[in-house]
């Protein structure tokens, strides 16, 4: 739980560096959907797997694929707008890890991973269309 508090942190510090109001309410939303689509990309990534090399199947219709994928990413949206925004849990994050922040020497290859980290199932997915046809 400490990594993904920091990951959310790395975020929410790069949206609060590129606005005039650091803890604004666009800042911690913008944080919030972002960490909720690389959860949401992973969660498909998962289910992609399963779907593709344990049984070997996929949904009968793109139409019924999107709407899995779309209820995926509003249940997830929903529930970290509950968790961050509504409990305010960002801003007790962003307090606990601003300090040990500016210490830091490694910002922006901490930065780099986060970003990675989230960006790594899109690409496994796009790889496994490309590489594993039916």
């Amino acid at each position: 739980m400490k990594k993904f508090e920091y990951v959310y942190f790395n975020i929410y510090q790069f949206y609060s560096r590129q606005s005039y109001f650091s803890n604004c309410y666009v800042v911690r939303l913008k944080c919030m959907y972002l960490l909720s689509l690389s959860v949401g990309g992973w969660l498909l990534f998962l289910q992609s797997l399963f779907f593709r090399f344990v049984r070997n199947g996929w949904f009968s219709s793109p139409a019924i694929a999107m709407i899995n994928a779309l209820s995926i990413y509003t249940a997830i949206a929903f529930l970290f707008y509950h968790i961050f925004i509504v409990e305010e849990r960002d801003q007790k994050i962003f307090d606990k890890y601003i300090n040990a922040w500016h210490d830091n020497p490694h910002k922006k290859r901490d930065l780099f991973i986060t970003s990675f980290v989230a960006a790594v199932p899109y690409l496994s997915m796009l790889c496994i269309k490309l590489y594993h046809h039916r």
